[in-house]
């Protein structure tokens, strides 16, 4: 109960902290746009989304001679690479049936492209829309000094379904934990697609991500080494999430499998670097790596949370998620001003949500020796 009690107290701390933190909006105006960036987003099987994809990132607001923009078409059979050439992206077609997946395809990607030609690489997924801004804040960002940064994930799609809305709400509490992050020098941590790398950081750290949560683990990784993943709110992109709850299940069973993958990994590695960097002085390292901690085996102690409510209270614990769930969320949604009347609709199933995860916490831990991949379906 205490172990429960310390994780679930650290991050409601967190979100408590970041619900009072202003947006930034500070003047860019005359900010110079210095940073030539490669552009990258893996693809399989997207010709319904890739072409819109890639002409919102050419939509930014950035000079075209310091941006290129390259589509992995990776183990593709339909158009996607038609579509993304004839959007204006590069494409690289990979063909390779044993190593499946984001994390494989941009290995790949990073040895076939001449990093030296950039100063910094963006990995977006292939239904991503980008706002005109995006390109400009992360050339804000680099010229700060910062190296990693994740920008904000909007959702394309909030009012398609319950489903949908609950992922915006499960990104707002998100958000409001990397601005709280950002605020007290902590890493905040990647979230798989819109977010910007330094090619010095790339190639020094390398990307050596094997587990299903390659952000997770890349974020781990950077840790480790010493870096740091800072937040660009001001960086907005929009990811499109699964209408259905079935695929939901499939994304989140994904997930948590990889998580697992991770935390069996790198606990020891962030508990080892933890003591390593106190000796040396370096409380920040320190404490980076405490907070990975924190937060990467958090589907552990959810579960030991619901076993330990089931029995001490029964099921009165779980029914009572009905109505705390929606509470929780509708603080981020506040802080986020959040107007969208059927998005504030749906925030009655955020509990039902909430149960959604429990079959596939126990499951993704149960059968996390598992690397199957497989495609979330998108829309146009």
């Amino acid at each position: 109960m205490i172990i429960i009690s310390i994780f679930f107290t650290y991050h409601l701390l967190f979100l408590l902290i970041g619900l009072a933190i202003l947006q930034d909006n500070s003047n860019r105006i005359n900010n110079i746009p210095k940073n030539k960036f490669a552009v990258i987003l893996p693809a399989h099987n997207e010709q319904s989304v890739i072409y819109d994809s890639v002409k919102s990132i050419f939509s930014c607001k950035y000079p075209k001679d310091l941006l290129d923009v390259y589509v992995i078409a990776d183990n593709c059979s339909d158009g996607t690479a038609y579509n993304a050439r004839k959007a204006g992206a590069l494409v690289l077609e990979r063909q390779n049936k044993t190593k499946l997946g984001k994390q494989h395809a941009l290995d790949w990607a990073f040895k076939k492209i001449d990093l030296s030609q950039y100063d910094a690489v963006i990995i977006f997924d292939s239904d991503n829309r980008v706002d005109p801004g995006y390109l400009t804040e992360m050339d804000y960002q680099l010229q700060k000094g910062n190296k990693v940064i994740q920008g904000y994930v909007g959702t394309k799609n909030p009012t398609d379904s319950w489903v949908t809305a609950n992922y915006a709400y499960m990104f707002w509490y998100l958000c409001r934990m990397q601005m709280t992050r950002n605020l007290i020098g902590l890493s905040c941590w990647l979230a798989g697609t819109g977010f910007c790398v330094s090619t010095e950081v790339l190639q020094r750290v390398g990307w050596k991500v094997q587990t299903l949560c390659d952000d997770m683990e890349y974020t781990a990784q950077l840790i480790i080494a010493g870096e740091k993943v800072s937040f660009a709110s001001r960086a907005i992109f929009y990811d499109e999430k699964p209408v259905g709850l079935k695929d939901s299940l499939k994304q989140r069973l994904r997930w948590i499998r990889g998580q697992t993958q991770v935390t069996l990994r790198y606990l020891p590695k962030l508990a080892f670097k933890i003591v390593t960097a106190w000796w040396q002085g370096d409380i920040k390292a320190a404490a980076r790596a405490f907070d990975g901690i924190m937060w990467i085996p958090m589907q552990l102690v959810v579960i030991l949370s619901i076993l330990y409510a089931l029995v001490t209270t029964g099921s009165a614990n779980l029914l009572q998620m009905i109505i705390s769930v929606p509470l929780l969320m509708m603080l981020p949604m506040l802080a986020e001003s959040i107007k969208n009347v059927k998005v504030w609709k749906y925030l009655i199933t955020a509990g039902i949500f909430y149960w959604t995860w429990l079959p596939i916490l126990f499951y993704g831990v149960a059968t996390c020796g598992k690397k199957t991949w497989w495609r979330t379906p998108h829309g146009a």
